[in-house]
């Protein structure tokens, strides 16, 4: 290879072959980059948007977007003001779309865990259940399946199986129970 351009040289157009400090950004300016090429990064980046998790990549391929319609709009547009274009509206869009996302997490009613209050909360969960023994208690404690997940659960009484038990809290992982009258 080459000091003075090397492959590169043969790569570019006759009319950049002739200076002598030709580079690749002078092929990209000199080939042009179109508003199509700007929106085909956008769909580049909206299928790693699929692909990753996260939505970042949403926010730069619109970025992407808006520098191809600004393109197109104003076509006598250079390399360098087309990437400051894009590197400005993707830092918009990013704080932007960021800001959006938040407040639609944090909205009232639109959480996903609107549906399922004490999702993943187990205290919430169990907290007011009445169960029954399915076992008698020894030192005060006993094995009980809730929800498919088997527990210790503590009373500080003796109950007998058939009891009705109350869960009133959990501590670490053991169930804290008070018997239920009958």
């Amino acid at each position: 290879m080459r000091a003075s351009g090397g492959f590169w040289r043969g790569l570019m157009p006759r009319h950049c072959v002739n200076h002598e400090r030709s580079t690749k950004v002078d092929f990209l300016i000199s080939v042009g980059v179109t508003y199509w090429h700007w929106w085909s990064l956008a769909a580049i980046l909206l299928v790693f948007e699929m692909l990753a998790p996260g939505v970042f990549f949403l926010w730069v391929a619109f970025a992407a977007v808006v520098t191809g319609i600004a393109k197109l709009l104003f076509g006598g547009m250079g390399l360098e003001i087309q990437l400051l274009v894009f590197a400005l509206c993707g830092v918009v869009a990013t704080f932007a779309g960021r800001r959006w996302v938040m407040r639609r997490i944090n909205a009232k009613g639109d959480d996903d865990n609107a549906n399922a209050p004490g999702l993943n909360q187990r205290e919430l969960q169990f907290r007011g259940r009445v169960i029954t023994l399915p076992h008698d208690m020894i030192d005060g404690e006993t094995r009980v399946v809730l929800d498919g997940t088997t527990w210790r659960l503590y009373v500080g009484q003796l109950l007998k199986t058939g009891d009705q038990v109350r869960i009133t809290g959990i501590k670490g992982t053991v169930l804290q129970g008070e018997a239920v009258s009958k």
